[in-house]
């Protein structure tokens, strides 16, 4: 039930962005290395707001994890190329259904030689059910419709 509505959202930010002057839609992935990687969508409502919705998939001790999670995103400073942002929000941990939560910033970079990709980079604070406060670090690239 759960990944139905992260599809329902994810398909809905797509149609919402369609005929939009600016692009709105970003989907690609987020990673934190060495385990945890998903697919990631993320939607600008306005030029600060947005929400991004990610889905990862993670092994760990040979057992396949899963992940779903929901953050908003403000965006404090916006130039051609680069962007910097705040996210927070919660996720989800399956099987054992744990909960996080996180604080973040981060700077988007749009590539130059290819304007529809922006990579990104986060830093931050999150607390886990299980395992109290701890630093978060992450990354990712997506690709923006209409850019």
């Amino acid at each position: 039930m759960r990944k139905l509505v992260v599809v329902v959202l994810t398909l809905s930010a797509m149609f919402a962005a369609v005929g939009q002057e600016k692009p709105n839609l970003g989907v690609g992935t987020q990673f934190t290395l060495p385990v945890v990687f998903g697919i990631s969508a993320r939607y600008w409502t306005t030029p600060t707001f947005g929400v991004e919705g990610d889905l990862f998939l993670f092994t760990t001790d040979g057992e396949t994890w899963g992940m779903v999670g929901i953050r908003a995103l403000g965006r404090l400073a916006a130039a051609e190329l680069a962007g910097f942002y705040v996210a927070g929000g919660g996720s989800l941990y399956f099987p054992d259904r744990d909960t996080a939560l996180s604080l973040c910033g981060g700077i988007e970079l749009f590539l130059p030689f290819a304007p529809s990709l922006a990579v990104n980079i986060e830093f931050g604070f999150v607390w886990h059910q299980d395992a109290g406060f701890g630093m978060a670090f992450g990354s990712g690239i997506h690709f923006y419709f209409g850019r």
